[in-house]
């Protein structure tokens, strides 16, 4: 006897229902074989590398106040090793190309370049102006001598300084990572103290006091803001904040360095931090808050996994 389909149409029914609700078996996670306990702290995970990679040297400090109380590279190195464990190939290499992210607008390089430079000769002037220093001293920090160096003190600042082992991590990594989740004010401030208590062992075993740590505070805060906007403004190019980073440090050492052990070298100090706090403030204020982020990405998505929580 012959079976049909069409005479047992009950049968065509169940097994039509069977194949429809069937669960389609899921393809292995991207990241399966690594730790999922690193994939949901890796923001953690950075931090302890970040700081375990720079502060080894510190003890070393102690013993030798002449020699270095940290490196600069820890935070690269846990942008990249966290990346590549938590988030695979293709998040590993999203960082590496945000390093070399160059199709900004023209605008992002003049404020990264300039902008620095034109913050700390405002603070020049005005401690020259109010008798903070003397005139004498600020012309010299601003000579022809000075500024004919500026090009090679700018590339070894930026690839030994610190701004692109730093970058990577604070920005590149740290920034990117918590505004995925959180408002990005708050993930701003995380990475203004995160980066500034990564400063310590030079705020403490500094034995010419460079760094005043109160006024160093509030400028790292008002730097993270503006190099927050920096970075979201310019699809997150991690080499803008290099430049910017770069640019602040030299122009810093222009003004600043001359003026250690001097009276008034605290003072300038906290004028840097102010004119930086205000810039900061202009734009919180300007962009309501956005900071260069679009309005859709300013509420964050929830996260879907467990692979997904920080």
């Amino acid at each position: 006897m012959t079976i049909r389909a069409q005479d047992y149409p009950y049968l065509i029914a169940v097994s039509k229902a069977a194949t429809e609700t069937a669960p389609v078996p899921s393809s292995p996670p991207e990241n399966g074989w690594r730790s999922t306990w690193i994939t949901r702290h890796r923001v953690g995970m950075f931090g302890v590398l970040a700081f375990a990679l720079s502060w080894w040297a510190w003890p070393l400090a102690v013993l030798n106040p002449e020699s270095t109380a940290m490196v600069s590279f820890g935070p690269i190195i846990a942008a990249v090793v966290v990346t590549a464990v938590a988030g695979g190939r293709r998040r590993l290499v999203g960082l590496l190309k945000a390093v070399v992210r160059w199709r900004v607008p023209w605008s992002r390089y003049v404020i990264a370049l300039a902008g620095p430079f034109l913050i700390t000769g405002v603070v020049g002037a005005l401690t020259a102006a109010f008798g903070v220093v003397s005139a004498a001293s600020f012309g010299n920090a601003f000579g022809w001598s000075t500024w004919s160096a500026v090009p090679l003190l700018f590339v070894a600042t930026a690839l030994l300084g610190g701004p692109l082992f730093e970058e990577v991590g604070w920005r590149g990594f740290l920034l990117d990572e918590l505004q995925r989740r959180h408002a990005v004010l708050m993930s701003t401030a995380v990475v203004a103290v995160v980066w500034a208590a990564w400063h310590l062992p030079l705020l403490i075993s500094e034995p010419t006091g460079q760094r005043p740590p109160l006024p160093f505070l509030v400028w790292i805060i008002g730097q993270s803001v503006v190099l927050t906007w920096i970075y979201n403004s310019s699809s997150g190019s991690v080499l803008l904040a290099i430049l910017f980073h770069t640019a602040a440090n030299v122009s810093g050492r222009l003004l600043l360095e001359p003026y250690v052990g001097q009276d008034g070298f605290v003072a300038v100090w906290w004028l840097m931090a102010a004119a930086y706090t205000v810039v900061a403030v202009v734009l919180v204020w300007a962009t309501r808050g956005r900071l260069g982020r679009s309005p859709a990405a300013t509420t964050p998505a929830p996260a879907v996994d467990r692979g997904e929580a920080s």
